[in-house]
């Protein structure tokens, strides 16, 4: 996973220098036609205008600005637009559980050790087992558990923390249930869903009324993770 963040940062910088020598070249053009046109028209006879009176050498110099001034106006919107469409990855964070700790109970609430298995951007970190938003905007969320236990349903609630001015308050986000089968306890529970989030909101993934869970701790069966959308 760390390798494709890789990759995809160093496509982009190779898409983003791309583009750079492209519109410098297509800027250098546009300049190079802009001074043949205006020492061509510079350079003409004193022609009649419709109204029969002569086109002076200040007119052809006027004319010849406002048509340098379109020009550059028109190329300048052009490479914002490019620009738009080749701008930096949205950030991400996704968490895998730890192996090297075991799940936190805390009352009836089972609560899984995260560590980061993949990052990029800065408009989400990780703080106490804890995904934290430093931007706001619309993010994907995500989670996956694999559970092992012999229960009839298992589940887990995503929540967030928001700080007010009596405190912080949490509210659920995503909650995800899942029938465990009666042969062979093991069964994953997956949700996602698109949710607004504001700065220095926190978010947590916990497994209620279940204090004795068996859930795998593989990365690629146990994982909680947001996806900046852009």
């Amino acid at each position: 996973m760390i390798y494709r963040a890789l990759l995809s940062i160093t496509a982009f910088m190779f898409c983003l220098s791309l583009f750079l020598v492209h519109r410098a070249t297509v800027l250098e053009n546009d300049f190079r036609k802009l001074q043949r046109d205006i020492i061509l028209q510079l350079n003409q006879p004193h022609s009649e205008g419709v109204d029969g009176s002569s086109k002076t050498r200040e007119d052809i110099k006027r004319s010849s600005l406002q048509e340098a001034q379109t020009l550059l106006k028109l190329s300048a919107s052009r490479v914002k637009r490019e620009l738009g469409s080749c701008r930096a990855p949205a950030s991400f964070l996704q968490l895998t559980a730890n192996t090297n700790r075991q799940p936190d109970i805390r009352g009836n609430i089972t609560v899984i050790p995260w560590t980061v298995s993949v990052q990029q951007g800065n408009a989400i970190s990780q703080k106490e087992n804890r995904i934290v938003v430093q931007e706001d905007g619309y993010y994907l969320v995500f989670g996956q558990v694999l559970f092992k236990s012999p229960n009839t349903l298992m589940g887990y609630i995503i929540r967030s923390w928001v700080s007010t001015r009596t405190g912080t308050k949490s509210k659920d986000l995503l909650c995800c249930l899942q029938e465990m089968p009666r042969d062979y306890p093991a069964n994953t529970c997956y949700t996602s869903d698109t949710v607004q989030l504001h700065q220095d909101d926190e978010l947590e993934l916990v497994i209620p009324d279940r204090p004795h869970a068996l859930i795998s701790m593989d990365a690629d069966s146990t994982f909680f993770g947001i996806l900046q959308l852009k």
